[in-house]
């Protein structure tokens, strides 16, 4: 990621991070208070609810308390029951038990009793207007339940008329044994616990409750989702045996502290989109205007690096990146004083090279043609017999010495006087090719020519020329005989940046240590022939000039090889200076 793009990201992030903390916090302290309001709610409801529980089990007992007392119904039961010796006549018998159960019916709604079952001594129940007994119905249990409780309140199921329809209850009950001696009587009364009972436990409208049987499954349900309520408590509705009939479950609702921590969430949601966005701007803004004084510099490096010490970076600001910047055309300044210095000592040490070099190349031929004068005029002088033989020898070398000299004056000129290319829109192949045409009849030169070759942009005549220095040098390496063999390669380097031309022999190739002399001038490895070392002077001089880079290295024929990479148009500019064949 660019500098730019960091810049901007840190500084939102500076921004955005912040603000997420705060909405965290906001969140935890608003849910911590919310959960211990929360957790007085259930308490308090735990409380109501064992509260009225306790109220409902009092009223049951004190109603079927107050059906035992002296002159109340049970009383009158037992009465009647005295007359007849504990026995009714059937005609006397159901006149009574109608009569009791009419009493009982209109008992039950002043005492608030929902069930009402008495039975004698027998276990026959007498009175129970809640339902239909069949005839002669024994409730034996009762009794032992009756015995066992004494009174004391407890929850059961029981089969009630409701709505003219027999249906499974669940009751608060009552059970007592009356006697008078010798008889005896169970009364057993209760009150169904239903939606008016829950309602009066839910005097916070946030409680839900509902009551469960041990099977999970709902006797009297409530219309709230459970799934979005918070913990739920369970109180057990214990039977005459003590073991839970059923359970009563209640929980508060946590949708006033989700609809909060929504509204929290989304305020810092929105708050911190907006400061991200501002945040981003600003960073943007910031950022490009501390990166464009960078940009600066970067193309000026980029500048520096393709040799163009006049480039310049502009000073917006007098900050470090300004001193910077400062500095950094002073270094240029200084780069260009070193480099119009060095250019001129290397000039200087060049042009000493090549006089030495031109010298010692001149003084060679001078040897033989001043020993041959001064033969001439010896045997002149002496009068030899021979003098014709020896002049014409004497002459012929002093012709054949003069001709290299005049090659070596006009080799030296050429170099000195290459033109700068003039460049043009090229096909490589066609070059080669018409370069290749020149050799027909002379030596076989196999070229090996790349398909759809991109063109290049380069001086027509210099190209042609490096092609010929280099087919002259392979042809004056090879051997002798069948193995004689020139291949010529033009292919695509590097995709989209560079093509290759490629010339090698089966010669003996060049050594390792004379590589980097080759294209050096008048370094030649050809003294016997009378190479002057110009050729791959001006070969090397000819790909520079071309943004190009030339390397020799040892070819699959068994002589040398050499690599000349050129820039495709539009590849950005030149090679450099290395490249591995």
């Amino acid at each position: 990621m660019r500098l730019r793009g960091r810049f901007t990201v840190w500084f939102a992030l500076a921004a955005v991070l912040p603000i997420a903390a705060a909405a965290f916090g906001t969140r935890q302290v608003l849910s911590d208070n919310y959960r211990e309001g929360y957790q007085q709610r259930q308490e308090s409801a735990e409380r109501l609810a064992g509260q009225e529980l306790d109220r409902v089990k009092q009223n049951v007992e004190q109603g079927v308390e107050s059906l035992a007392r002296p002159s109340g119904m049970v009383d009158g039961l037992l009465t009647d029951l005295q007359k007849v010796s504990g026995r009714l006549e059937q005609p006397r018998l159901g006149e009574v038990l109608r009569r009791l159960n009419d009493q009982a019916l209109g008992l039950m709604g002043p005492l608030e009793l929902d069930m009402l079952l008495v039975t004698d001594s027998d276990a026959m129940v007498l009175i129970a207007p809640h339902y239909r007994p069949a005839q002669h119905e024994q409730a034996r249990a009762r009794t032992e339940v009756a015995a066992r409780t004494r009174g004391r309140p407890f929850f059961a199921r029981e089969s009630i008329i409701r709505r003219d329809q027999i249906s499974q209850e669940l009751v608060v009950e009552s059970a007592r044994n009356e006697s008078r001696s010798p008889y005896q009587v169970t009364v057993v009364g209760g009150r169904i616990i239903d939606r008016d009972t829950l309602s009066a436990l839910r005097q916070d409208q946030a409680v839900a409750a509902r009551i469960v049987d041990g099977r999970g499954t709902v006797l009297v349900a409530v219309t709230h989702n459970w799934a979005a309520l918070g913990p739920i408590i369970r109180l057990p509705l214990e039977g005459a045996d003590g073991q839970p009939v059923a359970w009563i479950e209640m929980a508060v609702s946590q949708a006033e502290l989700e609809t909060v921590l929504r509204q929290v969430t989304l305020l810092s949601a929105g708050l911190g989109a907006a400061a991200l966005v501002v945040t981003v701007l600003l960073g943007l803004l910031v950022s490009t205007r501390m990166t464009r004084d960078l940009d600066g510099l970067v193309v000026g490096a980029q500048a520096a690096s393709r040799g163009d010490l006049d480039h310049q970076v502009p000073v917006r600001t007098r900050d470090e990146i300004g001193a910077v910047a400062e500095a950094f055309n002073t270094m240029m300044n200084d780069l260009r004083e070193s480099k119009e210095k060095l250019v001129i000592a290397e000039r200087v040490a060049a042009w000493q090279e090549i006089a030495r070099r031109l010298a010692h190349e001149i003084k060679n031929p001078l040897t033989p043609i001043q020993m041959s004068v001064e033969t001439l005029r010896k045997t002149r002088a002496n009068q030899h017999p021979s003098f014709d033989e020896i002049f014409e020898e004497s002459t012929s070398t002093v012709l054949e010495e003069a001709a290299r000299l005049k090659r070596i004056v006009s080799e030296f000129s050429e170099f000195a006087r290459l033109p700068k290319p003039e460049k043009r829109r090229l096909d490589l192949n066609e070059i080669v090719t018409s370069a290749v045409s020149l050799y027909q009849g002379s030596i076989a030169v196999e070229p090996e020519l790349a398909a759809n070759l991109p063109h290049i942009e380069a001086d027509r005549d210099q190209l042609s020329q490096l092609l010929l220095n280099l087919l002259e040098n392979a042809r004056d390496a090879l051997p002798e005989g069948a193995r004689a063999r020139i291949r010529i390669q033009t292919r695509v380097m590097r995709p989209g940046r560079s093509v290759a031309l490629v010339v090698e022999d089966s010669g003996p190739g060049i050594a390792s240590d004379e590589r980097e002399r080759i294209f050096t001038p008048y370094y030649t490895t050809k003294h016997a022939s009378g190479g002057t070392g110009l050729g791959l002077a001006i070969v090397h001089r000819i790909v520079s000039d071309h943004g190009g880079r030339i390397a020799v290295t040892d070819s699959a024929l068994g002589g040398a090889r050499f690599v000349v990479e050129l820039p495709i148009p539009g590849s950005g500019g030149e090679l450099g200076a290395s490249l591995r064949g």
